[in-house]
This record gives C-alpha cells, structure tokens and sequence, in this order.
C-alpha cells in the first residue's frame, strides 16, 4: 500500500532512456484522449486544483508511454515499428493546449512536449551518437527541470493535506473498522485450516452491511486467494480479480480504494498479461479504473470538505505511475516489483 504521499512523490521524473530493444511484435494498446474528471461541476479552487494535479500526471504518463514505444522501437526498421513512431508523435503533440485551469501548467507542459518530441526526432533522423542530440538533451533537461520544480513548489502535499503522517497511520489503521465477532475466529483458522478460514471469512462479507469494513474483508479475501492461490482451486486467481474490482467498481467510499486498485493492477499485470518486457501492457485499463476511483473520491471530498484522508486518496490516484516496460528490474517489466511489495506468495 502507498505510503503517506511525501512532497517528492509530486516530481515528474525526468530523463530519457539512451539504450533500446528491438520493437518486434509487442502489442500497442489503443489510447483515449486524458480529458479527465469532467463531470464533476464545482468552482471550488481546491477542486480545480486537484483537478490539474490529475491532468498534469495524466498527460506525464502518456509521454512515459510514448517512451516505452519508442524504446521498443527506435532500432526497428519495420513498417510496424514506423507506424508506431509516427502515431506516438501525433498521441504526443495531442497532449499541447491542454485545458488546464492554471495557465502557467499549460504554457510548461507544453515547453515540455515540445522538447520531448524534438529530441525524438533528432535520435529518430540522426541517431544516438548526433552531436544535435546533445545539445538538444541539453535544452530539454533545462525544461524539464522548469517543469517538475514547478509542480513541486505548486503541488507539495503540504499545500493541500493539514496532517502529520503519524495522524495518517493512525487514521488509515484497518483494524479500528474491523467489527465483526467472527473475524479473530478466522484470523486464528487461518493458521490450521486455509480454506476453512476462507469459508468463513466469505460469510462475515455476507453478514457486513458497513461498505467500509466490508471493503477491508474483501481485499482480505482477494489477497489469501492470491497469495495462497497454488494451494485453492485453478478459479483462485480469477476469483480474485473479481473481489478488487467489487471493490473498486461500488459507488461507496472506502479508505482503502487506491490500495484495491493497486492490487488489482499488479495481479492483472502479473497473471493475465504477463511479466516480461514485451508483455502487452494496458495501462488504458488501469487508468479507466483509476479514473473511475478517482471521480469517486473526488465527488466524496467535496460533499466531506474536511476528510483529509479523501483527499490523500485522491492524491495518491493521481500522482501514482503507470505500469512500466523498462527500469531497475532488467527481467520484466516493472509491474514485477510492485507485485512482490504488495504480495508475499506462499
């Protein structure tokens, strides 16, 4: 589960990758237009706020997108691989004039976009080694540090969260919503008897009208059919999966949504689409969920104005990063190393 949101975790990481693979066949997911959030009406200046913070790292995960295409592509020569390249670009210039409420956030992200595209292009017509290329990396690492050290200074958590993290531990405690009699009974049969406890840990969902506890036993269930899913029956997985998106899929609001979320994700990552490199990665499915969840919580904050643990929510749906091809795990793709934080495998 994401941690308390640190001021860091608002900083677009910067960079571009230098060493690429070969495009092959890896599937390119369809992309939607980022056009987020707009059906909740509000002139608060705390929701149009939020609402640029979600669009600003919408629009960082579309160029982190781009760069995992091009990765795979920059030395392929195949009609497939240019097909590629040059619907990366037109997904990219797509991203400029984008309707921000602050001004200031476009006219960046659009200095942004535009170094990120010319430097593309210089690696795509004059290769890695183009003395162009330097002097362009130059000019984008300058634009990019314009970019991110402003989101920084605007969009630090102390700008918007009034709360120590000692608070947020506290509050976010699952076993203060916990109210079930039944509930220590199964935590004691999990240790003799898997699937008893199971059986169970079923009925006390059946038996728990409280959205919140309820979400707490089901994210408790999806995860014992995960982690112990080589000891259950071949539908343990699928059942699972099933479990995170009840969860994430109900209207009602619980403190645990983005945990949910980032669950389903990581085992859909890692048991439907797979865990190498050139696995299709359809972060446009996780984003429509997330984009759900996020809507959710945003229509909740504004009717509980003062629920700082909402509006953390929020915040870490819109600051957390897409599934990514390529980074420090060199066997797979990144989902790999989510996965083992938020699932011990027995």
């Amino acid at each position: 589960m994401t941690k308390f949101i640190t001021s860091t975790a608002i900083v677009v990481i910067a960079g571009i990758a230098l060493s690429f693979t070969s495009c092959g066949s890896a599937p390119v997911s369809e992309r939607k237009p980022i056009d987020r959030l707009d059906s909740i009406k509000t002139d608060s200046g705390i929701v149009k706020e939020l609402k640029d913070v979600y669009r600003v790292f919408r629009i960082n995960d579309q160029l982190d997108i781009i760069k995992d295409d091009f990765s795979l592509c920059y030395m392929d020569d195949s009609v497939a691989a240019a097909k590629v390249l040059k619907e990366s670009f037109a997904i990219s210039d797509s991203l400029k004039n984008f309707p921000f409420y602050d001004d200031s956030i476009r006219i960046l992200a659009d200095m942004h976009i535009n170094e990120f595209n010319g430097i593309n292009r210089i690696i795509i017509k004059h290769g890695l080694q183009s003395d162009m290329l330097q002097d362009s990396f130059v000019k984008y690492k300058e634009i990019n540090e314009q970019y991110t050290d402003f989101l920084f200074g605007k969009y630090s958590t102390n700008h918007f969260i009034k709360m120590s993290e000692d608070q947020y531990w506290k509050n976010i405690d699952k076993q203060q919503y916990i109210h079930s009699p039944e509930y220590a009974r199964y935590l004691s049969m999990t240790k003799t008897d898997l699937k008893g406890s199971i059986e169970l840990l079923k009925k006390i969902i059946a038996n728990t009208k409280n959205f919140q506890e309820k979400s707490i036993y089901q994210m408790e269930l999806a995860n014992n059919m995960i982690c112990h899913a080589n000891k259950l029956d071949s539908n343990s997985i699928t059942n699972a999966l099933k479990i995170y998106k009840e969860v994430l899929d109900s209207p009602g609001y619980s403190l645990y949504k983005f945990e949910a979320w980032r669950r389903w994700r990581a085992a859909t990552q890692g048991f439907i689409y797979g865990p190498m490199k050139d696995s299709e990665i359809p972060n446009n499915l996780y984003d429509g969920v997330r984009e759900n969840c996020a809507a959710q919580i945003l229509k909740y904050y504004i009717n509980h104005p003062k629920d700082q643990m909402a509006l953390n929510q929020f915040l870490d749906f819109a600051t957390h990063g897409i599934v990514y091809r390529s980074g420090e795990y060199e066997e797979g793709n990144q989902n790999m190393i989510e996965f083992s934080e938020l699932f011990k495998l027995n």
